[in-house]
């Protein structure tokens, strides 16, 4: 399950950012975000039934308004970012670097997850390719 769940995120990535790509310029960005987020709700209306876990509402916390709002800032910056002429994977590793900078002292602040030197250099790896990704 660890890896299959990875591999679900990556190929979940890829068919947004190809769809995301595709979306018509002159459509306003908050309506096709409001058609893809009800498409989505049906689906995990659909998918709830067959998933373990609480169905009560009384189970969600604080945390369901955070995802929502992380939700639409990444799916209207990545939209307006390829709006403006952004290549897809620049956008998506720029975008993924950066956040791991930020995630990864949160981690250890909120988390208590450990840094470690291979870590940290994975990091400056990162930073790297995105250097290289963004020269002209």
């Amino acid at each position: 399950m660890y890896l299959s769940a990875l591999l679900l995120a990556v190929a979940g990535s890829v068919i947004y950012h190809l769809s995301l790509k595709h979306v018509p310029q002159g459509v306003n960005p908050f309506l096709t975000l409001a058609v893809s987020y009800g498409l989505a709700m049906l689906l995990c209306l659909v998918g709830m039934l067959f998933s373990p876990g609480s169905r009560s509402l009384l189970a969600v916390n604080w945390s369901s308004s955070g995802v929502a709002l992380g939700i639409l800032g990444i799916e209207l910056g990545f939209l307006l970012a390829y709006r403006t002429g952004w290549q897809m994977g620049v956008a998506s590793l720029s975008a993924n670097v950066i956040s791991t900078l930020v995630l990864l002292p949160l981690g250890f602040l909120l988390f208590r997850e450990q840094p470690s030197l291979l870590r940290l250099g994975g990091a400056m790896v990162s930073l790297t390719g995105l250097w290289l990704m963004v020269q002209k």
